[in-house]
C-alpha cells in the first residue's frame, strides 16, 4: 500500500498513467460540476417565471440557488491557477459577490461564477446544452397555451403596451419579453454554433419561424436583435477588412458608450429644457419609461458603485409624471448605474475592452448583441439565457501556464 502512495517507489510510466487517470476522472467531475451549474441556473430562471408552475415555494428557490453556486465553486476549486490569476479571480469575485449581497441580485454573481469555471470547458457545448434548453422549454410552453387557448381561454392572461394598450402574448412564460428572450438567444445559439456552415436558408427559416411569434408578442427588441445579426452576418460573409475592423472597434466601445450614455441621460434630465427636453421625452416614450424611471431614481437616491437592496414598489407623482409598482430596469445600464451597482458595468466593460481583439467573428457579433440587448432586456447577464458572458471565460481561463496552482490539491496536502 505504501508503495502505491510513494512516488518514488513506482516506475515513471506506472506513475504517469496514474497521474493521468487521475487528472482524466478529475476533468470529468469538473466537467459534471460546471453543467450542473449551468442547467441549474437555468431551471431555477425558468421557475421563477414560468406560469405552468402555480406554486413556487422560495425554499425551491434558495435550494437551486445553493445548489448552482455550490457546483460553479466546485468546479473552480478543482482547477489550476497562475498565481496572478489565482489573486485576480479571488478579488474579482470578492468585489462581485459583495455587491450580489448588497443589491441582493446574484444573477451576475451565477454568471461570473460560471466564467471563472470555464476552464477546460468548450464554449460550444455549452451554447449547444442551452440552446437545447431553451428549445425544450419554449416548446413547452407553447404547446402547453395552445391548448389552453382553445380549451379555456378565460384561464389566459395578457400584457398590454403602456400608451397603446395592444394586447401580448406572454406563452405562460411570466411576461412577453422574457418569452422572446428565449426565442431571440435560441436563434443566437444556432447562428454561432452553425457560423461557418451557415446560409441564407437559415435565415430564411429563423424569420419564419420567429415573425408569427413576434406578431403575438409584439416585442421589437428581439425584431430588432434579428434584424442586426442578420445584417451583421451578411456583411462578415463578405470578407472585407474594412468591415471587420469596424465591426472590431464597434463591439470594443459599444457597451462603455451605452453605459456612459444611459447614465448621462438620467443624470442630465433635471437640466434639460426646451428642444432638448422634448427630445429627451421622446426617448422616454420609445423607452416605454425605461429613462423617466431612472431619472427619478437618480434624482430620489442616486447612482450606487457596489449597488442597494432592491427597490420598494413605487408609487409616485414626480415632474409631472406618474407611475407605480415599478421595482426593476429593464434597461440593464440603469440597473448597474442605479441599483446592481456600477461594478459589475465597470467588470464587464474592461473584460470586453480587453479581450475582443482575441475573439473571432462571430464572437464579436455576438457581444454587440449583447450590448444592445441590454438596452431593453433585464435577462442579458442570465448565461442560460444569453452566453455571451461566457465568451470571457474561454479567453480568460482556457489557456494553458507553465506553473499553475492545484486548489484542491494544496489544500489537501
Amino acid at each position: 500500500m505504501k508503495s502505491i502512495l510513494n512516488n518514488e517507489k513506482i516506475p515513471l510510466w506506472a506513475r504517469d498513467r496514474r497521474e493521468r487517470v487521475v487528472e482524466s476522472r478529475k476533468g470529468e467531475l469538473g466537467h459534471f460540476f460546471f453543467y450542473a451549474a449551468f442547467l441549474t441556473f437555468g431551471v431555477r430562471f425558468l421557475v421563477s417565471t414560468s406560469q405552468l408552475i402555480t406554486e413556487r415555494p422560495e425554499l425551491l428557490n434558495s435550494i437551486l440557488v445553493v445548489i448552482g453556486i455550490s457546483c460553479a465553486v466546485a468546479k473552480i476549486a478543482m482547477q489550476n491557477y497562475t498565481l496572478r490569476r489565482l489573486i485576480f479571480t479571488v478579488v474579482v469575485s470578492a468585489i462581485i459577490g459583495y455587491s450580489a449581497l448588497i443589491s441582493t441580485n446574484f444573477i451576475f454573481l451565477q454568471s461570473f461564477l460560471l466564467i471563472i469555471a470555464m476552464q477546460d470547458i468548450k464554449l460550444e457545448n455549452v451554447v449547444r446544452i442551452g440552446f437545447y434548453f431553451k428549445l425544450i422549454s419554449i416548446t413547452i410552453h407553447v404547446i402547453a397555451y395552445i391548448i389552453v387557448y382553445n380549451v379555456n381561454p378565460e384561464f389566459i392572461t395578457f400584457a398590454y403596451r403602456a400608451g397603446v394598450g395592444d394586447s401580448r402574448h406572454q406563452f405562460f412564460m411570466g411576461h412577453t419579453n422574457t418569452f422572446m428572450a428565449f426565442l431571440i438567444w435560441t436563434c443566437m445559439d444556432f447562428i454561432y454554433l452553425k457560423y461557418d456552415k451557415i446560409r441564407v436558408l437559415h435565415f430564411v427559416a429563423m424569420w419564419v419561424i420567429f415573425l408569427p411569434f413576434f406578431y403575438f408578442t409584439r416585442t421589437f427588441t428581439a425584431l430588432f436583435l434579428l434584424v442586426i445579426v442578420s445584417i451583421l452576418v451578411a456583411i462578415d460573409k463578405g470578407n472585407n477588412d474594412f468591415n471587420r475592423k469596424a465591426l472590431t472597434f464597434i463591439a470594443k466601445y459599444l457597451y462603455i458608450f451605452l453605459a456612459v450614455t444611459f447614465a448621462l441621460m438620467v443624470a442630465m434630465y433635471t437640466r434639460l429644457s426646451g428642444t432638448l427636453l422634448i427630445m429627451w421625452h421622446s426617448l422616454d416614450d420609445f423607452f416605454t419609461g425605461r429613462l423617466w424611471f431612472g431619472a427619478f431614481t437618480y434624482y430620489d437616491i442616486g447612482p450606487t458603485l457596489f449597488g442597494r437592496p432592491d427597490l420598494p414598489p413605487q408609487n409616485v407623482f414626480w415632474a409631472g409624471r406618474y407611475f407605480d409598482t415599478m421595482t426593476i430596469f429593464d434597461n440593464y445600464y440603469l440597473g448597474n448605474f442605479l441599483s446592481y451597482g456600477i461594478i459589475n458595468a465597470i467588470v464587464t466593460a474592461l473584460a470586453i475592452f480587453i479581450l475582443v481583439g482575441k475573439m473571432d467573428s462571430k464572437e464579436k457579433i455576438m457581444i454587440v448583441l449583447y450590448s444592445l440587448f441590454g438596452i431593453m432586456g433585464s435577462e442579458v447577464t442570465n448565461t442560460a439565457i444569453c452566453f455571451v458572458l461566457l465568451v470571457f471565460g474561454k479567453y480568460l481561463y482556457q489557456d494553458k501556464q507553465s506553473v499553475k496552482i492545484d486548489v484542491i490539491n494544496n489544500v489537501v496536502h
